[in-house]
């Protein structure tokens, strides 16, 4: 159950919602997947304060990859980085591959 580094084009494959002010505060730098595809995930910088945040994707009930965890105000790119691969392979443990949505 790697995590591995994936270009953005492979990224916007899936497809993933992104809200429409995340651009304008957010710089999306890195992007990661899985090697079945069930969670992808990105690390960003904050436009505004210049640290770096991670964001968490799966599946909701429609099928639809959307943010269900994220975390903000990290100084270090590597320490964001770590984390976001961190939380997902233990999702990824936990055998969850749908992230129901509250909407």
């Amino acid at each position: 159950m790697p995590i591995r580094l994936i270009s953005r084009q492979d990224f916007d494959r899936f497809e993933p919602f992104r809200a429409a002010e995340a651009e304008q505060l957010f710089e999306e730098v890195e992007w990661f997947a899985d090697e079945d595809g069930v969670l992808i995930g990105l690390l960003a910088r904050d436009r505004a304060d210049d640290d770096w945040a991670y964001v968490v994707l799966g599946r909701d009930q429609q099928g639809r990859f959307r943010a269900f965890e994220n975390e903000v105000s990290f100084l270090e790119r590597e320490e964001a980085r770590h984390q976001l691969i961190s939380l997902m392979e233990h999702v990824l443990t936990a055998g969850l591959t749908v992230f129901p949505q509250k909407d």
